[in-house]
């Protein structure tokens, strides 16, 4: 009974965040960007609490135990993506799933300029480095709104540029100042999601290197704090996370996408060459409910500070439901809906899941010195680091993935963990 009223809580604390934070977020008329529509805000119904405890209460929520190949083992609880990589998450109904991982995931990252004696061993040197929570915790603070085009829109038509540009992420980031905002305190700016050539050139847009872990792909510099022309929200937003070198804004360039490998199937499996944009390692990362509430459960003795902890702390695009903590270790290939997985490897943990994704604030130790206690169960990964969750590589390179849908498991087998 302490596991499911855990599961519960675990289920309620992923949800609940989410769905006031997109009540509160959703746009004001005159937020509209034009001919678009916002998605990713949760309504009343079955992301409610009642909504989510009806569920887990249900026959179809309360799939249970490991499973055997061939068997329904769980049900698709939550879905996000992260459109500027450490910002804030977007919930969504559903997702198209693509080669790089579900649309709308990880296309931009902020950056900035290190020079060659402040660079980490074993990257480029001197240049435009991606950062992250890892060095900024206030990127948690930073809200990000997906626009998508709206045919029903009475500004709509086949040439305006929002609709060219497949929509627009709205901003939103701290500013005491501002106060005329309906988000009283934020001040915000748009970016097209997928510029087209025009806009690139029109916005004066330049292709540069941009270094991430041990990849530089050639990356889109939207703009920079080094430019005369810059827009003043790049400079607020550097001041705002305490970033003292030059500061940037970069999306994937199309065609330049890094190509996975390690733990992934290869092309001749596929069929395809997996890649990722701004994604750490793989297209997509899963996790079971029951293994934060299991977490949760060892954190009411070690770090009773923040027991009950969120699961948005883990950033994974799918949460599900169903099997107990930890089944997701063994999985090798799975079904989602129509859409069949590879489970490529474990999730190494960072820090990032010591930051409050709704506050930025972070925990010096926890859940991390927790979870590397009893977590540190792949000897690829090398000592002291804590597995949780799991990393997947799409069977095809198009799929639909929603909330709700079954997971079915095809293989099972052992893991080792390949390092960069």
């Amino acid at each position: 009974m302490l596991s499911l009223i855990t599961s519960l809580l675990v289920c309620a604390l992923i949800s609940i965040p989410f769905y006031f934070r997109g009540r509160w977020e959703t746009s004001k008329l005159s937020d509209k960007p034009r001919a678009c529509k916002q998605i990713g805000v949760r309504s009343r119904g079955s992301h409610s609490v009642l909504g989510i405890i009806r569920q887990l209460l249900s026959s179809r929520g309360s799939v249970s135990g490991r499973g055997t190949e061939g068997s329904i083992i769980g049900v698709v609880k939550s879905l996000y993506v992260y459109p500027i990589k450490s910002c804030r998450a977007v919930g969504v109904e559903e997702a198209e799933n693509l080669s790089v991982g579900l649309k709308y995931d990880r296309q931009y990252t902020f950056a900035e300029f290190r020079e060659a004696a402040s660079v980490s061993k074993g990257s480029e040197g001197a240049g435009w480095h991606f950062v992250s929570q890892r060095k900024y915790s206030k990127f948690a603070n930073i809200i990000v709104e997906v626009w998508v085009p709206d045919p029903g829109s009475l500004d709509y038509a086949p040439g305006e540029p929002n609709v060219l540009s497949e929509g627009v992420l709205l901003v939103r980031y701290p500013n005491s100042e501002d106060s005329t905002s309906k988000h009283k305190g934020y001040k915000s700016f748009e970016i097209p999601f997928n510029p087209t050539k025009g806009q690139i050139m029109n916005q004066g847009y330049t292709t540069k290197k941009m270094t991430i872990w041990k990849d530089s792909p050639e990356s889109l510099l939207i703009t920079s704090t080094d430019r005369a022309d810059c827009p003043p929200w790049i400079k607020d937003i550097q001041a705002y996370i305490g970033c003292s070198k030059p500061f940037a804004l970069f999306r994937v360039a199309t065609g330049h996408e890094r190509q996975v490998f390690r733990n992934a199937p290869r092309e001749e499996q596929l069929g395809y060459q997996s890649v990722v944009g701004f994604a750490d390692a793989y297209p997509l990362h899963i996790l079971g409910l029951a293994s934060v509430a299991d977490l949760d459960e060892r954190l009411r003795v070690t770090a009773p500070e923040i027991a009950g902890t969120s699961a948005s702390r883990f950033r994974a695009n799918i949460y599900f439901q169903g099997p107990p903590a930890y089944a997701e270790d063994s999985w090798k290939r799975i079904r989602i809906g129509q859409q069949i997985y590879h489970v490529a490897c474990r999730t190494t943990r960072c820090e990032v899941p010591n930051m409050n994704q709704l506050s930025g604030k972070k925990h010096l130790k926890e859940p991390s010195k927790t979870i590397r206690s009893y977590r540190n169960i792949d000897e690829g990964a090398g000592p002291g680091m804590a597995c949780f969750g799991m990393q997947m590589v799409p069977a095809a390179e198009r799929a639909i993935i929603r909330v709700g849908d079954d997971i079915e498991i095809l293989e099972t087998g052992e893991h080792r963990y390949i390092r960069q």
